[in-house]
């Protein structure tokens, strides 16, 4: 959401920045549609998600561990909204990129 303040909005630079990750998505959501997305080279550039999960933040979005290039070593992570999870592919679409699924989260019995 983008606020008014006066005459100018204050996050202007976002706001730009937003509307080219929209034309990404669609751009990206154009090609799932068509079977020809995520490429070889999207999914060879994407992050792999350990530990994931779907919550409700109020948008759809992922939690877990992106895997490092060190084994032993994770990042904290929580994706951007959640537009496209193909579980038994094993990858997602948010709006700021593609990401590989790991494995999910442990539910406690």
């Amino acid at each position: 959401m983008f606020e008014l303040e006066g005459n100018e909005f204050a996050d202007a630079d976002q706001m730009l920045l937003t509307a080219d990750r929209l034309e990404r998505l669609a751009a990206n959501l154009r090609a799932i549609h068509a079977s020809a997305g995520p490429t070889e080279e999207d999914l060879a550039n994407a992050p792999v998600i350990e530990n994931w999960a779907m919550e409700y933040v109020p948008a759809k979005a992922l939690f877990g561990r992106v895997a490092s290039h060190l084994p032993e070593k994770y990042l904290g992570f929580c994706s951007t909204d959640l537009w496209v999870l193909a579980e038994p592919r094993g990858w997602v679409l948010t709006l700021e990129r593609w990401y590989r699924l790991g494995q999910p989260e442990k539910l406690q019995e």
